[in-house]
């Protein structure tokens, strides 16, 4: 009998790491959908000020184009960088400005 407890005190050391982790707090939640709400409005500015590069098909890296020329290593670097910070920015404005709802005035005091 007493051997028992020896063999199981292991296994319920194992299985006691198994449990799943814990759901997302409500602050995670709103940190997430307020990333998602940055990256929606950077891509929506990103493509309303390069139209042209979107739409635009170039064949000059296609195989058997005759005309291959190695583009530069920091291309699109720089936009890059502006969409980062543009998310970053958003981020720490907390949103986007357009989805808040106005603050509640308080209730008067009762008479």
């Amino acid at each position: 009998m007493s051997r028992l407890p020896a063999l199981l005190a292991p296994l319920l050391l194992v299985l006691s790491g198994c449990q799943p982790p814990p759901a997302p707090s409500s602050q995670t939640r709103a940190d997430a959908a307020t990333l998602a709400a940055c990256r929606d409005r950077a891509n929506e500015v990103y493509n309303r000020q390069n139209r042209g590069t979107i739409y635009s098909i170039t064949n000059r890296d296609a195989p058997f184009s005759g005309s291959y020329i190695p583009a530069p290593v920091d291309s699109g670097l720089s936009q890059l960088y502006t969409h980062e910070n543009r998310i970053r920015d958003c981020v720490r404005n907390t949103g986007t400005e357009t989805t808040r709802a106005p603050t509640p005035e308080p209730a008067p005091p009762p008479q």
